[in-house]
């Protein structure tokens, strides 16, 4: 093979190492916002659930009879 065939093969090996390095920081980066936003969701669920707890006691104070 000619020395700039070996260039040309080195050159996209090169290029491809470069690819999955990135893709690989990519992906963890990923991974990191999922779990913050998974959390999120979770604190956002334990919050909805207490405003109706609270809007259901209001509900029974102002009507005077339990909400079913």
């Amino acid at each position: 093979m000619t020395p700039e065939a070996w260039t040309v093969i080195g050159t996209g090996v090169v290029i491809l190492v470069a690819i999955a390095a990135s893709n690989r920081q990519l992906r963890a980066e990923l991974r990191t916002e999922l779990n913050q936003v998974h959390a999120e969701i979770g604190q956002l669920r334990e919050r909805m659930a207490k405003l109706e707890g609270l809007l259901e006691g209001l509900r029974e104070a102002i009507t005077g009879r339990k909400v079913t």
